[in-house]
């Protein structure tokens, strides 16, 4: 089964998605691949299961275009997947940021973008492909991506009327 983008308004990106359980499947494998994949050849910052018509709660970041560069407005953003993430604390006042979404096609370009307003700096922990405890802190657009994608994973999309209630 090749793997596309899923765009709203699929209801899979409004499901909360399922926790990972299988760990150091080849599913999983294949289902990380076809993520990467598809972010790559769409350019995006990240990419979440659903998006891929998949609920469980996995994502990955990665800002490498295909040549390897990194948009400067993806800056700061270190290659990571985290399965069953979680926000273990916020800080900072929320701050306003133009998002795009690769599951909603008008957002792709600069005039689309939607302001989000995100907390700056999170601490947040997970687990990796094997199962193994992760965690760590983000910050600026790092953080932003990170909480973009667990939305996703909690079926809330920044075209959502409540997402700045948040």
């Amino acid at each position: 089964m090749t793997r596309q983008i899923v765009t709203a308004p699929d209801p899979v990106l409004h499901a909360v998605a399922a926790p990972v359980t299988g760990f150091g499947t080849s599913w999983l494998e294949d289902l990380v691949a076809d993520m990467a994949r598809i972010r790559r050849e769409m350019g995006g910052a990240g990419i979440a299961a659903p998006q891929v018509g998949e609920s469980v709660r996995i994502f990955l970041l990665d800002a490498r275009r295909t040549d390897g560069t990194v948009a400067p407005r993806h800056a700061g953003i270190v290659p990571m997947v985290v399965a069953n993430p979680v926000i273990e604390a916020r800080h900072g006042d929320p701050e306003p940021g133009e998002e795009g979404c690769l599951s909603i096609p008008a957002t792709l370009n600069e005039a689309g973008r939607i302001s989000v307003r995100r907390v700056p700096v999170i601490d947040w922990s997970g687990q990796d492909m094997q199962g193994a405890p992760i965690g760590g802190r983000l910050d600026g657009f790092a953080a932003r991506a990170f909480q973009h994608e667990l939305d996703h994973l909690d079926g809330i999309l920044i075209t959502d009327p409540a997402r700045d209630a948040m």
